[in-house]
């Protein structure tokens, strides 16, 4: 099974796929839909839909998992995050990919075994799930914690379905 996680952002949002197998997981793509910060709100929401799109239609994933919206304390952001979280789900709602939508704490805790961990705790679990596979390439701009957290999300719903197979 082929999923493809994403981590919802107006001007980064990272994803990322992983493939579920009966030998385990597998990392397969990730990286980031990037907008200009100073680009017009229509403009940016095009553009991480048309991106979302492509994924998409590029990686054919199985299911498309994202990040819940969360409450935020500055209100402006939250309404942008959700403006785009729209975008992406419309994409899969029209790509006809099954969307499954999971709580900051439950991938945190499905990651590391604590549903208060903080973004590098994350990042450092994802490094040993995966392994060297989830190395920046040298001298490349990243932001490797919005991939890691795209990755979460994914692996997130492949323990989910392991845990469910073996129950």
């Amino acid at each position: 099974m082929k999923i493809l996680g994403i981590d919802p952002g107006t001007a980064t949002t990272g994803y990322g796929i992983v493939e579920l197998s009966k030998t385990g997981v597998k990392v397969g793509k990730w990286g980031l839909i990037e907008t200009d910060k100073n680009g017009f709100k229509e403009h940016r929401l095009e553009k991480i839909y048309e991106e979302t799109l492509t994924l998409i239609k590029l990686h054919k994933p199985d299911v498309f998992c994202i990040e819940k919206i969360f409450f935020a304390t500055n209100a402006k952001t939250a309404i942008a995050v959700g403006q785009a979280q729209g975008v992406m789900l419309l994409a899969a709602g029209k790509s006809k990919v099954t969307i499954f939508e999971y709580a900051p704490g439950t991938i945190k805790k499905m990651i590391t075994g604590s549903g208060r961990s903080n973004k590098k705790e994350v990042q450092m679990h994802i490094r040993k799930i995966l392994g060297n596979k989830v190395k920046s390439e040298k001298h490349k701009k990243t932001h490797f914690d919005n991939c890691a957290d795209a990755l979460a999300i994914a692996l997130t719903h492949a323990f989910k379905l392991k845990s469910n197979v073996s129950d």
